[in-house]
């Protein structure tokens, strides 16, 4: 094959990986109810179950991230995808709900390996003039696979039973595994390994720390919706699960198009990063007063597609603009720490959401979100606009 067919097969095997991983993490949105029932827990018991695959998602960043500006990234990532699978399938046969959560925390380690360094390969691989978009491209898998999880997650387990939902995306994962064989060219990895003290000053950088820190709010704020809005509408509308499920599958999906969509306006303006993730999401703010006051099924399917939109805008710019904020031979750790920041607002999201939902009401709920969606523009402001050079 030649040089271009390897990128190629490398960007389908990271792409496929990813979207496994991020299927699987929020897997048991859509069917929140049947975890009710199954494990008899209450509903912020039952968002900690999307909580403890972030979780190990958001533990393994830094030290992936130390570890990707030293080795070959591409070994690491096949390497994580062949751990994912068995974990996620050996989770579902857990006797019990506690060792349920264990199970989906270490699929999330191995899931959130293969996420963080697919950022990283496909931005190495791609760099150039037209990296913002490729990369964003990339990070589309993330709403390919919410997509495809709330979407597909009731119809198998209307099927096959709930566990069947928490068995496909860990096998799919699998399936990357000769691509990733197939691609095999040219490790990649940081020019000049990264030393504990260049380390540290990565970690550290106050730019990255505060893109991370609004990125936080930004998933907080997509993760909520992603996460209860098949609940909410099944108690406010005459919709079954499977028919909400398949309503909120909008929003995420609707990403593949908004996220690559951001990284091409943010390339066109010279790419500039920062016009692009405030307007992401200053935009999708409305949409929290709509589904509290105008609810409908047309309108929760418009607010749908208009959130989903709007907050996957910014998203894959979001890692273009932190990667290019990196200090020099630092970009993987600086992906790191910012992936670590923005996945703990994935992690805390659907509990914190349950938790209000449970002691006041949904109105609260979603005057508290529009809060984190304030404060994550607000912190924007304190950034200057990053290097694409860098």
């Amino acid at each position: 094959m030649t040089e271009r067919d390897f990128r190629s097969v490398l960007f389908l095997a990271c792409f496929l990986s990813s979207v496994a991983a991020n299927a699987y993490i929020i897997a048991p949105a859509s069917v929140a109810p049947l975890l009710l029932d199954q494990f008899d827990v209450t509903r912020s018991a039952a968002g900690v179950a999307i909580s403890a695959a972030v979780f190990g998602f958001a533990f393994v960043q830094l030290p992936s991230g130390f570890l990707m500006d030293r080795y070959d990234n591409r070994r690491m990532i096949m390497i994580g995808a062949a751990v994912f699978g068995p974990a996620g399938v050996a989770g579902v046969f857990a006797p019990s709900y506690e060792l349920f959560l264990v199970g989906r925390f270490v699929a999330g380690l191995a899931g959130g390996t293969v996420f963080v360094l697919g950022t990283n390969v496909v931005s190495q691989v791609f760099s150039g003039a037209r990296q913002g978009l490729v990369l964003t491209v990339f990070i589309a898998s993330a709403p390919v696979g919410f997509a495809l999880s709330q979407f597909a997650g009731p119809v198998l387990a209307a099927r096959f039973g709930w566990a069947a939902n928490f068995l496909a995306y860990p096998l799919l994962a699998l399936l990357s595994i000769p691509l990733f064989a197939l691609s095999w060219s040219t490790p990649v990895r940081a020019p000049d390994p990264i030393s504990f003290p260049e380390f540290k000053r990565a970690v550290g950088n106050r730019s990255v720390l505060l893109v991370g820190i609004s990125a936080f709010c930004s998933y907080m704020f997509y993760i909520f919706f992603n996460s209860w809005m098949p609940t909410y509408a099944t108690e406010s509308l005459p919709l079954t699960l499977s028919e909400a499920g398949a309503i909120t599958s909008l929003l995420p999906a609707v990403g593949l198009l908004a996220r690559p969509a951001g990284g091409l306006v943010s390339d066109a303006l010279g790419n500039r990063r920062r016009p692009v993730v405030v307007a992401s999401l200053l935009f999708a703010l409305p949409g929290l007063a709509v589904i509290n006051y105008y609810l409908s099924p047309l309108s929760f399917a418009v607010t749908m597609l208009g959130v989903g939109f709007s907050i996957q805008f910014g998203a894959g710019v979001y890692y273009v603009y932190a990667r290019e904020l990196a200090p020099e031979g630092a970009s993987g750790t600086s992906l790191s720490v910012f992936t670590t920041i923005a996945f703990t607002g994935t992690l805390v999201s659907p509990t914190v959401g349950g938790l209000l939902i449970d002691a006041f009401s949904w109105t609260v709920a979603f005057v508290a979100y529009g809060g984190i969606g304030c404060l994550g523009v607000v912190l924007l402001a304190l950034v200057p606009e990053s290097d694409p050079a860098t």
